[in-house]
């Protein structure tokens, strides 16, 4: 009986590299979401000349991916990361306007990706996506699967000058790790 044991153990480990380890380790894979939000203050200043009433601001926000505690615990492990979401929500805005133009990049030493937006109203609750238009998903991907720190930055002008409001941006992402790394 121990014999029969033992040879059915070769066989199985035969078969398991034969048709190919890879097969095999993908059936380990776990695949879970890691969604950040990060809130970038802006505050347009009132411009200096009485006839001006546009205004422009830059302000940015860091999001470091590791402070979720599923990615940090499977961190090493990660096979793959996945942008599948990217919205940006405005709050807290003391007078409604207009962006005429827009900008919002992530950056980090990974890659950069970069939306560009024009005549969308600043109010409360309003809401904007970031699409995948130009391949811009796939420079966010690279930039998650760094694995490090990157920034969030939003500039533009707009139709009003003197007020705030707060940009909350929500970055949804799935990721896929393996026990047996990531290799």
């Amino acid at each position: 009986m121990k014999m029969k044991i033992f040879f059915t153990a070769i066989l199985v480990s035969g078969l398991l590299f034969s048709t190919g380890c890879e097969k095999v380790k993908s059936l380990l894979d776990m695949k879970f979401d890691a969604n950040y939000t990060v809130d970038i203050n802006v505050s347009v200043p009132a411009s200096a000349s009485i006839e001006a009433v546009q205004g422009s601001f830059s302000e940015s926000a860091t999001i470091d991916p590791t402070e979720n505690p599923d990615v940090s615990k499977y961190l090493n492990l990660i096979k793959s990361w996945t942008v599948t979401r990217l919205t940006g929500t405005f709050k807290d805005v003391s007078k409604e306007a207009v962006l005429n133009n827009g900008t919002i990049s992530f950056s980090s030493d990974a890659d950069t990706a970069t939306w560009n937006f024009t005549n969308v109203a600043i109010k409360n609750g309003g809401t904007f996506t970031m699409d995948n238009t130009n391949g811009q998903w796939t420079e966010f991907d690279k930039i998650l699967s760094a694995k490090k720190p990157f920034t969030v930055a939003f500039s533009g002008t707009t139709d009003k000058d003197d007020f705030t409001f707060t940009l909350s941006v929500e970055v949804n992402s799935t990721i896929v790790a393996n026990p047996l790394g990531s290799k």
